[in-house]
């Protein structure tokens, strides 16, 4: 299970708490305007604790945009608002389920003209019963924000690794899904062709097992993220653990098979979230393995119009 997964989430290093990128070169007002998108982007981050500790279904489906998407370990997609509602309000009808602790632990914010993207860490504990023992959970999380029009910040996409809800939610329910491939503008046709280019660039370097091509499609200062700490921070990371993967002796990709389901470009920026399936084995003449998985980027605009994964996460069945 974990072969295919090495390849393009699991982690390695970790990064300096708190660390804040602003995207375009800022001046003094848009220091300010920074300022005041991190204490709401904060703010964010509390409405989030304190729903978590209540088990709140209402406050927890709040943090979240109507076209969001959460998605988890294990189990599908929650796909808008109503799936993550649902889900939420399964969670918080089992009875006895008591959280007791919830830390996440923020390692990154990058913000970029309404936009933010995030990725840290998580711990918490939580009883499935009065008087039972308390059950300890650690794991990491990517987040894509999108402030709102009266400056408030929600979840336009997240990612997460075990969590307090993944293990007591029990079967999610898929919400409407947008079609595979979508792109909510249009004008991007340039865009959607060095997509294309860098997804068959990936399936070449994935079947080939070529760390030096698995290394190129990320950016200098990217971050991939595996369901568990630590993350691989900085290309050098990303370049060590591929090496590892590539050096395994009697391992072969059978086959891999990238499922695009959402793909939204910004400006200079762009969110893409699909599932993976594929098969490999780990010695000459064994049986092979199957996974699948999904994975959550975020990706930037190169001045050369190519585009390279800036963040990524993702995690397997």
């Amino acid at each position: 299970m974990k072969v295919l997964s090495v390849a393009v989430v699991v982690g390695a290093l970790t990064a300096s708490a708190g660390h804040v990128v602003q995207g375009p070169a800022a001046s003094a007002g848009s220091d300010r305007s920074r300022d005041a998108d991190l204490a709401a982007i904060e703010k964010l981050h509390q409405q989030d604790i304190a729903a978590t500790l209540s088990r709140d279904p209402v406050a927890l489906t709040d943090l979240w945009t109507d076209d969001a998407v959460r998605l988890g370990q294990g189990r599908p997609a929650e796909v808008g608002k109503p799936a993550i509602r649902e889900s939420n309000e399964r969670w918080s009808a089992r009875p006895g389920v008591k959280v007791l602790t919830y830390v996440p632990e923020t390692k990154d914010v990058t913000i970029w003209d309404g936009w933010a993207v995030e990725w840290g860490y998580v711990t918490g504990s939580y009883v499935e019963a009065p008087g039972g023992e308390p059950k300890q959970i650690r794991g990491t999380r990517l987040m894509v924000l999108k402030k709102l029009p009266d400056g408030s910040w929600k979840c336009f996409r997240g990612m997460g690794g075990p969590t307090l809800t993944a293990p007591l939610a029990g079967p999610l329910v898929q919400g409407p899904a947008a079609p595979a491939g979508s792109d909510d503008r249009r004008g991007h046709d340039a865009d959607r062709a060095a997509f294309e280019k860098l997804y068959q660039q990936d399936i070449a370097a994935t079947l080939s097992r070529d760390a030096v091509a698995l290394t190129d499609s990320w950016t200098d200062d990217a971050v991939r993220l595996g369901p568990g700490p630590p993350a691989q921070v900085g290309k050098p990371a990303i370049r060590e653990s591929n090496e590892r993967w590539s050096a395994r002796p009697g391992v072969k990709v059978l086959t891999y098979v990238p499922e695009i389901k959402d793909l939204t470009i910004l400006d200079g920026w762009a969110v893409k979230w699909r599932n993976i399936t594929g098969s490999y084995v780990e010695s000459p003449g064994v049986e092979p393995k199957q996974i699948r998985g999904t994975v959550l980027g975020v990706y930037k605009k190169l001045p050369d119009g190519s585009w390279k994964a800036f963040r990524a996460m993702g995690t397997t069945e």
